[in-house]
């Protein structure tokens, strides 16, 4: 399938997120429906990690066959080793592309309620330039922050702010965040935006706090660079942990 956009999910699932636990499952699920209603071919992959692994709950799926998550597909646990995570993650998909005939639109949007705690075997700083890599080729990402302030760590990662959400931990907040991930996928793939930017309203919707320390409060940039921050702040508990390393993954 030529035309079809490749979503990829990265959600954590670090024993944290039990805090969250039913919020998140519920806004998954929002988020899964939004995409199953927009008409539009998606292939999905949802990825869960933490310091045990990184699982793959479906691959490359058409996303009306998607399952929503329960209690027992999402179990939080573990640490947060979110570079490592994200690293591999963006490395499978790349190599899943020459599955293709033709190179579909990307998406990947990563999840996260805490800040890096546990990697082992990449560096902000490679992530960094691996992001930048694939938003130079088109490549959009998310980055969605539950709970913290979310754009000094998506900086990091080389993320624009427009594309970074932090939003609250209520029930309602959370499903709002999910939600507003799937419209701004929806509005990329379906080529009525340019990039998967966040509007005002959905992060105000999201409980988004920190919007307004970014330039965002007015309404979100529509370019994928405007609005990228540094990223020279400091990350509490950045420092790696010395944890077993989690394995590599294909798609």
């Amino acid at each position: 399938m030529t035309d079809a956009t490749l979503v990829t999910f990265l959600l954590d699932r670090s024993g944290s997120m039990g805090k969250i636990w039913d919020e998140t499952i519920g806004g998954f699920n929002v988020y899964l429906e939004t995409l199953q209603k927009s008409g539009t071919v998606l292939k999905f992959t949802l990825l869960q990690f933490d310091t045990d692994g990184i699982d793959k709950c479906c691959v490359a799926e058409p996303v009306e066959n998607v399952k929503p998550l329960d209690r027992m597909s999402y179990q939080p646990r573990g640490g947060t080793p979110l570079i490592d995570a994200a690293f591999k993650t963006i490395a499978a998909v790349e190599d899943s592309l020459t599955k293709y005939d033709a190179v579909p639109k990307v998406i990947v949007c990563i999840q996260t309620d805490g800040e890096e705690n546990s990697s082992t075997e990449h560096t902000w700083d490679e992530l960094k330039r691996l992001v930048g890599e694939k938003t130079e080729k088109g490549w959009q990402f998310n980055f969605m922050g539950t709970g913290i302030d979310a754009y000094d760590q998506g900086a990091r990662m080389g993320i624009a702010a427009a594309n970074t959400m932090s939003t609250g931990t209520s029930e309602t907040e959370v499903r709002a965040s999910f939600a507003a991930a799937g419209a701004s996928s929806m509005r990329f793939a379906s080529g009525t935006a340019r990039t998967t930017a966040y509007l005002a309203r959905e992060r105000a919707a999201a409980g988004d706090r920190f919007s307004h320390q970014h330039g965002l409060t007015a309404g979100a940039p529509t370019s994928p660079t405007q609005g990228l921050s540094t990223g020279r702040g400091s990350i509490k508990g950045s420092a790696p942990a010395k944890r077993r390393t989690i394995s590599g993954i294909s798609l």
